[in-house]
């Protein structure tokens, strides 16, 4: 039987490696209240606060790394599969 483990390693990096301050990204993310949410802008920073990660826009908004779906059209590993269910409408 075959398995394909480098997948998640290789995801989670290309993930990782969109995140570069001072680009301006496409960033689709999850609200608090599971609202999918899609909007381009400029990565502020990235950071951590209390063991949690954080995105901060260049409007102010910060978003926590774990509710990120996507960012620059690559998908979090917190996300498996999710591309499969999205709609670019």
């Amino acid at each position: 039987m075959e398995t394909n483990q480098s997948e998640p390693t290789t995801q989670a990096t290309a993930f990782r490696e969109a995140i570069v301050p001072g680009k301006f990204v496409r960033i689709e993310y999850l609200t608090d209240l599971s609202e999918f949410i899609k909007t381009d802008a400029l990565l502020k920073r990235h950071y951590e606060e209390g063991g949690i990660e954080y995105l901060e826009l260049g409007n102010g908004e910060q978003i926590p790394l774990d509710r990120v779906v996507s960012l620059s059209g690559k998908l979090s590993p917190n996300y498996p599969g999710y591309a499969n269910y999205s709609c670019d409408c």
